[in-house]
């Protein structure tokens, strides 16, 4: 077992989850880390541990969260739904005008939000100059073909998801994500949720080096995805990045203080669960979604064998990934959003539970097996 110095709470009855906590740093390569777990719209687990190369690991210590990032997104639409400024079943175009070109007429928001728009990777590069500016991203995704009929199939649309959702949002309400973050959400709940850094990224810090595979954990399907030309422009836009460099490149001086809405959420474990409890109920008062909208919201959208490759098992619904045999959760009818290299976040609201896990260390294994050790966990102690 590992020495590491465990810090934190854990109410009776949740010690399970900080005995498999302790296991990722001694046998599954966790050197700093945070996981945080609300119950009936309080904090049961809340406990940290490790250290990196600046120093002590604590609750407040924020890194990028990759994917995780998707689920906030949502969040934030939704929110714009409820107020009625968004119709998740009219076309993108009745918000954003310009996007009713080259077989997009009749994109629904909901569409885009299932990965289900045709519009997983640009056709021409999007640069570092285009991220840093939004305004060119979203013009070029306007402009764009779909990769087959809107509605007929889905791909998970790794980075372009963001600014399409954010470009309706900020068409529909005015606010970009991030800016309904600092606005709407973050003051409501006292949160430090951002897309993106400062400019001086001194309101984070970077990730350590990632994990590296194990042999066997690319298995031929996998590989084949990986390998297809359109999921590697989805990764890396074409020219924005290259393959494990998205690790390191969210946090590069020219990118640290872009908002990419599908990705570089910055966050602590704290904040995504006290986040995701607000969404199946009352946290001090402040509840973000009604049960219908997240009864709506999690409705399967996408299953299924993909546009490209096979059937890895993950299901979608609107905007959230659900839970799956991929991604068990907490069990049936949790929605949230996994991140690359192993963050995840997530509600549960037949259990009223809200669950957060933050690494300083992520993984280049697609196995990658922390964040599940301590969902069994979780499973255990609210069976």
């Amino acid at each position: 077992m590992s020495t590491v110095q465990l810090q934190g709470s854990i109410s009776p009855g949740f010690e399970g989850v900080a005995d498999a906590f302790l296991e990722n740093f001694a046998h599954r390569g966790d050197v700093a880390a945070s996981c945080t777990i609300y119950r009936d719209a309080a904090p049961v687990v809340d406990i940290w541990a490790g250290s990196t190369d600046l120093g002590p690991w604590d609750p407040a210590t924020r890194t990028v969260v990759f994917s995780v990032s998707k689920g906030v997104t949502t969040i934030c639409l939704l929110m714009a739904v409820e107020q009625g400024l968004i119709d998740l079943d009219a076309p993108v175009a009745v918000h954003w005008p310009e996007f009713a070109r080259n077989g997009k007429e009749e994109v629904t928001v909901r569409q885009v939000m299932a990965h289900r728009a045709g519009l997983p990777a640009p056709t021409e590069d999007i640069t570092r100059e285009m991220l840093r500016q939004w305004t060119p991203v979203v013009d070029q995704l306007a402009e764009q073909a779909p990769s087959w009929t809107p509605g007929e199939a889905h791909l998970y649309h790794a980075l372009t998801f963001g600014h399409l959702a954010g470009e309706v949002l900020r068409r529909a309400t005015g606010l970009r994500p991030n800016e309904w973050l600092q606005q709407v959400i973050n003051p409501a709940l006292g949160l430090g949720l951002r897309f993106g850094s400062t400019a001086d990224a001194s309101d984070m810090i970077p990730l350590l080096p990632a994990l590296p595979a194990d042999a066997g954990s690319f298995d031929d399907d996998l590989l084949a995805v990986l390998n297809d030309p359109q999921v590697q422009r989805a990764m890396t836009l074409g020219s924005a990045f290259e393959g494990a460099e998205l690790f390191t490149a969210l946090t590069a001086p020219d990118l640290v203080a872009a908002e990419l809405p599908a990705a570089n959420l910055t966050a602590t474990a704290r904040d995504l669960a006290r986040l995701y409890a607000a969404t199946v109920g009352e946290v001090d008062g402040v509840r973000l979604l009604t049960e219908d909208t997240v009864r709506d919201a999690t409705r399967v959208q996408s299953s299924g064998v993909p546009f490209v490759g096979p059937d890895m098992g993950s299901r979608w619904g609107t905007g959230f990934m659900l839970d799956s045999p991929a991604r068990p959760m907490a069990g049936p009818g949790g929605f949230g959003h996994d991140g690359m290299g192993g963050q995840l976040a997530f509600a549960d609201p037949a259990h009223h539970v809200s669950f957060a896990y933050h690494t300083a260390r992520p993984s280049e294994d697609p196995q990658d097996g922390r964040a599940e050790a301590l969902c069994t966990a979780l499973r255990d102690a609210i069976a």
